[in-house]
């Protein structure tokens, strides 16, 4: 899971650098309709990277609150296999 994170970040992070540039290129050639079109997919391309986040937040909130079950004594079998 961590690693198909990894990837899909990585892949978004280099797609919002092409934006970026078409966006540049775009503007110096005052091609004004790629310019807002490019603007459209940086966005979305944000959105996606912003969600990646929520799940890295949410995966380490999960791992913290395993950890803490553990130090009790308290074993949940289906999210130790999921973690590994």
């Amino acid at each position: 899971m961590q690693d198909t994170l990894f990837l899909q970040e990585t892949n978004l992070l280099q797609k919002a650098s092409r934006c970026i540039e078409y966006i540049q290129e775009s503007l110096q050639n005052r091609d004004y309709e790629t310019a807002k079109i490019e603007m459209s997919e940086l966005r979305f391309l944000l959105d996606e990277l912003q969600a990646i986040e929520q799940k890295k937040l949410r995966r380490a909130q999960l791992f913290e609150v395993v950890a803490d079950m553990r130090k009790r004594g308290i074993q949940i079998d289906f999210v130790s296999r999921m973690l590994g």
